[in-house]
């Protein structure tokens, strides 16, 4: 496989994905261009959730943190163990296992939960729940970027550009999600 014409092709964080998932030390990277396209497919998955997401907080205040459900804090708490876990596999220096916890995360319980979940409130006429799931939702997207940032990077920081920060750094340089 020649890396230029794959990274043409389905981009480079497609690639780099493909090659870390999966890929235990010590064994052989089983590659193909069907696992690399399904990266690419991932990539697209980020665009649209946040995509999502800005829609979603159109018109939410990012300065105040609402008073949230119970149903909110405890998908935060959920989300502060999936950051550990990846903590710590980063530090352990199992990138593989990180990088699997970050996808499914974010394809099956972020997309395919949580934000499934969150239409009902968003168009419901609770303001207390919707204003509470728009700042969940805004805060699993930053720290999911954050997170698949070292494996996707191009990606990542792209879609961090574009999301309404008061303050404009680059993901590369934004604090580690913290682990508590």
């Amino acid at each position: 496989i020649d890396p230029i014409d794959i990274a043409n092709k389905f981009g480079i964080d497609a690639l780099r994905m493909s090659l870390i998932v999966g890929t235990a030390p010590g064994t052989d990277v089983k590659l193909s261009e069907d696992k690399i396209k399904g990266y690419k497919n991932f990539a697209n998955k980020i665009w649209n959730i946040t995509r999502f997401v800005l829609t979603s907080i159109e018109n939410f205040n990012l300065e105040e943190k609402p008073e949230l459900t119970k149903k909110d804090q405890k998908i935060l708490s959920e989300l502060a163990i999936i950051v550990k876990e990846v903590t710590i596999d980063i530090d352990e220096y199992r990138f593989y296992m990180a990088s699997e916890k970050i996808y499914h995360y974010i394809w099956h319980n972020f997309a395919d939960i949580i934000i499934e979940e969150s239409k009902g409130a968003l168009n419901g006429s609770d303001e207390m729940a919707k204003k509470s799931i728009q700042y969940t939702l805004y805060e699993i997207l930053k720290i999911s970027l954050k997170l698949l940032h070292p494996f996707m990077p191009f990606v990542t920081e792209e879609i961090w550009d574009s999301l309404p920060h008061k303050d404009k750094k680059m993901l590369m340089i934004e604090n580690w999600p913290d682990n508590k």
